[in-house]
């Protein structure tokens, strides 16, 4: 069977084939796994694989398959969702974009990423609602294809890497809803930032994330929102602040920083903002630093047993369990950043799921990694 760019087939040639970690499907697999292997491959760290890579290929032909379930259909003419804790959603659906249901898959693991990225502030900004643009219209294809044109040239002109980041940015709902229809067009969106560090749209590294957090607008319904987008920024340069530049100093360059070694803004220039930022995800939430939590006025007891942090213990059992456990988890220790739970109700959840032996091993792995470091730290020093 004859390969076109970007995943195409020719037409009348039989079913599309769908590869998904080396796994082939004649026909699309069912919308759950087509949307949580999506996400995986979304989210992926440090993806280096070239454009014509396997999973390119299947990331492309899973974005136009059959992702959206049917309540999700039915859902779009509604105005709005009574979603958790009795919150109103935003009525983004019917303007390329697909809500996601709080109890799924991909919508516990992008609020433990988001957790994870703003730190302390998740007792005063809990994650309400969620949404994903969707690019399988013919309209919204055309922008992820030219996303995937600029990703290629960016990796030619930058020894095989397009150095593609995860980047978060404020938007207000109108924009949200824009960014569907239209596409990224900032005729009505200008940096709000003053243009300290030159004339292009800034984006929040997923670090530092916290920093579009606060700097989000309240909607009408009392809702903030930030976008989770993808950015190919290829060879950045530092760009001087207060000097208004506006476009790549040189064509060794195709993207702007802040801070080459502790970026807060990447700035992408606004020529390039329709081809080098894909929109992936709007996340809706409120602020509210009087909601403390209803564990806070108990005490918080250290471990007795070997500490090891959460995320260690789930890059290690990550090795041993299997996907939708390590998804449970992840819910478990979301409600804990919440405050919902204690320390000790988390533990004893993570026990009941995982059991002791699991735990044991894991943790028996972490001391023997770090006990290694140890020794070699040392005789380095000697």
């Amino acid at each position: 069977m004859r390969r076109f760019p970007h995943g195409h087939f020719r037409p009348g040639s039989g079913p599309l084939p769908i590869y998904i970690n080396s796994t082939r499907f004649i026909q699309p697999p069912p919308p759950l796994v087509n949307c949580v292997r999506l996400l995986h491959l979304l989210l992926r760290p440090n993806h280096r694989q070239t454009i014509g890579g396997a999973i390119r290929k299947s990331f492309w032909l899973l974005i136009h398959s059959h992702t959206v379930p049917d309540r999700s259909k039915k859902a779009s003419g509604m105005a709005g969702w009574i979603g958790k804790k009795g919150e109103e959603s935003p009525a983004f659906e019917g303007n390329g974009m697909v809500r996601i249901g709080a109890d799924s898959e991909e919508f516990i693991l992008l609020r433990h990423r988001f957790y994870t990225s703003i730190g302390s502030l998740v007792p005063h900004c809990a994650l309400l609602h969620l949404h994903r643009y969707s690019y399988a219209a013919p309209a919204t294809r055309a922008r992820w294809e030219a996303f995937l044109r600029c990703v290629k040239s960016t990796a030619l002109e930058n020894g095989g890497d397009a150095n593609e980041k995860f980047a978060f940015r404020e938007a207000s709902r109108d924009w949200i809803i824009q960014i569907g229809n239209r596409g990224l067009d900032l005729s009505s969106e200008m940096s709000d930032d003053g243009g300290y560090f030159g004339v292009g749209l800034y984006l929040t590294p997923e670090p530092v994330s916290i920093n579009s957090v606060m700097s989000s607008v309240v909607d009408g319904d009392g809702l903030r929102h930030v976008l989770l987008c993808r950015v190919a920024l290829g060879r950045s340069e530092e760009v001087v602040c207060g000097t208004g530049q506006s476009h790549p100093s040189s064509k060794d360059f195709h993207s702007g920083i802040d801070n080459l070694k502790k970026p807060t803004r990447y700035v992408v220039w606004y020529h390039d903002v329709p081809i080098r930022i894909l929109p992936l995800y709007v996340l809706s939430f409120k602020v509210d630093f009087r909601n403390r939590g209803l564990l806070q006025k108990v005490p918080v007891k250290g471990p007795s047993s070997p500490w090891i942090s959460i995320t260690h213990l789930l890059l290690l059992l990550s090795k041993f369990l299997p996907r939708p456990t390590i998804c449970q988890i992840k819910k478990f220790h979301c409600e804990f950043k919440e405050r919902k739970i204690s320390r000790q109700q988390l533990v004893l959840r993570i026990r009941e799921v995982t059991g002791d032996k699991i735990l044991r091993d894991a943790i028996k792995s972490f001391q023997d990694k770090r006990a290694a470091a140890a020794r070699l730290a040392s005789r380095t020093k000697d």
